[in-house]
């Protein structure tokens, strides 16, 4: 548990500054902020089942992934759904609260998308 409050404290500023970039019309800071939190949490030694951890990264991964979809960025998107979709579709069956459930969703309906679009 101490492993993950430190990370979580860390990654809760980021997204806390991702806000602020949302709120400035920056994007593509909003896309680095969140990758930095993202980052953080993705730590080995992080446990991603803490609540504070698990909605960070849940908070983390949408700002991401909006963010990357208002400017495009299919690849990026693509790349960083791949890399927490396992995580992703373990809490998919226990979500959290119905907000959380319906970024789940829309985190999947993405990937589907432009994991087809990336084949075909």
């Amino acid at each position: 548990m101490f492993f993950s409050i430190i990370p979580g404290m860390r990654a809760a500023r980021r997204i806390g500054a991702a806000e602020q970039k949302e709120k400035a019309g920056d994007l593509e800071g909003v896309m680095a902020v969140c990758s930095e939190a993202l980052e953080i949490l993705g730590a080995p030694k992080v446990d991603l089942e803490m609540p504070w951890c698990r909605s960070a990264a849940a908070m983390a991964l949408a700002g991401y992934c909006q963010a990357a979809r208002q400017l495009e960025r299919r690849s990026d998107l693509l790349q960083m759904l791949t890399r927490w979709r396992p995580t992703y579709l373990l809490w998919m069956k226990e979500p959290l609260d119905d907000r959380e459930a319906a970024s789940f969703e829309w985190f999947e309906q993405a990937f589907s998308t432009l994991s087809s679009t990336t084949q075909a």
